[in-house]
């Protein structure tokens, strides 16, 4: 049977060819982008330390599929190429990873205008058509502006290799003469609080959608779903309209629901549309009404309020029958080029990545980019709320860059798009690189990061001293060589001089925007400017003041005048309770509210990994590394006991890895010929000596190998008396034990997924 074993070894390896693709930035600034590396090789393993141990017979959720949206301003500057340019944009996204495309197959476009519009419109102005008599059945400006035309190449790109474009649709808005009044006036880009939608326009917006449908059916475009409303907790300026989750499932129940069902059959209705930090409220306020909720196929989510993993696990476990999808994300402001910071160029890209990464761990079913295309400046957008996309197009090279500029995200997002195809299931992945996550600190304090105020806990960016300068500093920032204060005297609480109103961090230079004094009031302290005579003021405000999005609520730090006899938002204590106080130690505490001064850091980990089997059955498995230092680990196969040891990940890269699991791999082969031919055979592999490798392929038929190695295997685990999936026991409890695998649990890092 020792025989019988080899062989089963031996025939695993050769069916076990793991390749993979590398994005990855070095120190020196060079990078390698979606470049294919030289195979690995699974090969039996016993007993592993810091490993990805992927257990296919545990599946999750299926794949949607990947994209972008077609929003009239990537239509406008899709336009703006020459058609072989057009065409180029179109294989770059759509086409297969075969063909150098990113194999997308999801996409997303606005009903009406949205702020990524040039100007407001919608297809129906005229004020109580209750009937739509009046609606635009041609969408003639979609057309005009190249939407529909875009959307149109796309669908044509995707047929071509026999897949399908899934679509959904969103409104920011319903044309202005079905909103409650603002100040007594209609408006597209404002709402009425807490709902802007007019009782008696229910079932004249939910007919408004279906034509929507029908007139995109004329041109060839079908609609796989729609969101019943972007953002619908944002009134920013922009196209938009307040919602509250009772209103919107009351709608949907009574109107959206019964009239798609009608008129649009099969097209599904997808609620919320925006923030993971409240997807959970809302998702229990659209399910409370079981007649409500039956018509939700489940809710859409955008990535600008953060991870919020913990919100995507208790959704899921809300309504398991329901999805989750990933409709908008994006960074913002502006466009941030490789040259001359390609640093930030890189990160941005990485912040998208791991969101796409937390958000499939955590049931996500696919993932939308917001715009395809954008100006370098961003644009166009009618309100200014200029961002960043995969692709810019600069038609006249201003940049020097190409006409096409592919930004650093669009390398990052093929890693999923191309290895995660439409059809495949989340498998289940115990990730045991345990990584120590070190608290954000002194170290990742830079000059411009915005202040506010946060939940108060034991970090150092936390505490203060006020020096005999009167400038406020940063404790530790002068020693930490991560900072931008590192021996420079440290950050200081500073005003920023283009706004006259943020606060932020900035090397300590003792200038009249870093002087600081403190006023005893009723309740506690003024902090104050002293050249300006203003106060330091907790606000509650839009995220775009600290660098989030618009959609996203903070309470900011601002400079504000001084109310005479104090104000709660101006109020502070100003202590540390465990390490002793002002001057030299202290919190500023707003009370009440035990939120605390901080510059705006993100906290996110270092490294993650998530697993799927295609729809092929192949495995792919994305990990990446945010952090400074390179992560070794194996991959392990739980079903096989096979693997790779010591795989190394550098410093700010993702890898996609991919192989044939035996099992499958044999049965494949069992349909096709006896012998392999060489392409079968990894490359990598090592070979066994000449005249047992004849005994193995020639002698062997590859039906008898799968029957071999399935035996090979149920032998091995009966002998260690084990369940399917363990490995032999270790003494070290650092060492993998595969029944332990679990993915139902919340964890990042060296816990369960």
């Amino acid at each position: 049977m020792r025989s019988v074993a080899l062989l089963a070894s031996l025939l695993g390896a050769q069916a076990q060819q793991v390749d993979w693709v590398q994005t990855v930035r070095h120190d020196d600034g060079t990078v390698k982008l979606l470049e294919p590396m030289p195979p690995l090789t699974m090969q039996p393993l016993s007993k592993v330390k810091r490993a990805l141990v992927i257990d296919r017979q545990t599946k999750f959720q299926e794949i949607v599929g990947f994209g972008g949206a077609f929003t009239e301003a990537s239509a406008l500057n899709w336009k703006r190429l020459s058609a072989e340019d057009q065409a180029e944009v179109i294989r770059l996204y759509f086409a297969s990873p075969e063909e150098g495309g990113h194999g997308y197959t999801l996409g997303r476009v606005p009903i009406n205008s949205c702020d990524f519009s040039p100007a407001s419109y919608t297809f129906d102005d005229v004020k109580d058509d209750m009937e739509l008599e009046h609606f635009d059945t041609t969408v003639q400006h979609d057309v005009t502006s190249g939407m529909i035309p875009m959307i149109q190449a796309a669908q044509d790109a995707i047929t071509k290799r026999g897949a399908k474009l899934t679509l959904f649709a969103s409104p920011w808005t319903m044309p202005a003469w079905m909103k409650e009044p603002v100040d007594g006036k209609q408006s597209l880009t404002a709402s009425a609080s807490p709902n802007g939608l007019m009782p008696s326009m229910m079932r004249p917006w939910a007919k408004y959608f279906s034509k929507f449908i029908s007139a995109y059916r004329a041109h060839g475009i079908d609609m796989w779903g729609v969101t019943v409303q972007n953002e619908p907790e944002a009134a920013v300026g922009w196209e938009a309209c307040l919602w509250t989750p009772e209103y919107q499932a009351q709608f949907v129940k009574d109107h959206l629901g019964p009239v798609l069902q009608e008129e649009q059959p099969g097209v599904k209705i997808i609620g919320f549309d925006h923030n993971k930090d409240h997807v959970h409220v809302w998702a229990k306020g659209l399910y409370a009404d079981p007649e409500a909720k039956k018509w939700f196929a489940g809710i859409g989510i955008h990535w600008y309020g953060g991870l919020n993993v913990h919100n995507l696990n208790a959704t899921h476990n809300l309504a398991p029958d329901k999805f989750i999808l990933g409709t908008e994300a994006c960074n913002c402001g502006g466009v941030v080029l490789r040259t001359p910071d390609s640093a930030a160029w890189w990160s941005r890209a990485e912040s998208l990545a791991l969101d796409i990464l937390e958000d499939l761990r955590f049931w996500a079913v696919g993932w939308t980019d917001w715009n395809l295309v954008l100006s370098t400046a961003g644009g166009p957008n009618h309100l200014q709320n200029l961002c960043d996309a995969n692709i810019i197009v600069d038609p006249k090279e201003t940049r020097g860059l190409g006409k096409l500029i592919m930004q650093a995200s669009y390398y990052y997002m093929g890693h999923f798009s191309r290895f995660i195809p439409a059809g495949s299931r989340r498998v289940a992945l115990k990730n045991t690189v345990e990584i120590k996550e070190d608290q954000v600190s002194a170290d990742d304090v830079k000059n411009g990061q915005a202040l506010l105020f946060s939940a108060c806990d034991v970090s150092e960016i936390q505490s203060w001293t006020l020096d005999d300068t009167h400038s406020l500093i940063m404790r530790g920032t002068d020693e930490a060589e991560g900072s931008d204060g590192f021996q420079h005297g440290g950050e200081c609480v500073d005003i920023d001089s283009a706004s006259m109103t943020k606060i932020q961090v900035w090397a300590c230079a003792h200038s009249v925007n870093q002087q600081w004094s403190v006023k005893t009031v009723p309740g506690g302290h003024q902090v104050i400017n002293t050249p300006s005579g203003k106060c330091l003021t907790a606000v509650p405000t839009s995220g775009l003041s600290v660098g989030l999005d618009a959609g996203v609520t903070v309470t900011a730090a601002q400079l504000k005048p001084c109310a005479e006899d104090g104000d709660k938002t101006q109020t502070f204590a100003l202590a540390n309770y465990d390490q002793g106080g002002f001057p030299d130690n202290f919190h500023v505490r707003l009370p009440g509210e035990e939120l605390c001064l901080q510059p705006q850091i993100q906290r996110l980990p270092h490294f993650d990994a998530v697993a799927f089997e295609q729809p092929s059955g192949k495995i792919s498995l994305v990990a990446m590394n945010m952090g400074e230092k390179p992560i070794s680990f194996s991959i392990v196969d739980a079903e096989s006991s096979t693997g790779v040891r010591d795989v190394t990940l550098a410093p700010h890269a993702i890898h996609s890895y991919t192989w044939m699991p035996t099992a499958a791999a044999a049965a494949e082969t069992a349909a096709t010929v006896n012998a392999p031919t060489d392409s079968m055979l990894p490359a990598a592999a090592p070979q066994p000596r000449g005249s047992f490798r004849a005994v193995a392929w020639c002698s062997v038929t590859a039906a008898a190998a799968a029957v071999v190695v399935a035996l090979y295997v149920k032998q091995r685990r009966a002998a260690q008396g084990h369940e399917q999936g363990s490995f032999e026991p270790a003494t070290d409890s650092s060492y993998v034990e595969f029944q332990e695998v679990d993915d139902h649990e919340v964890g990042v890092h060296g816990t369960k997924m």
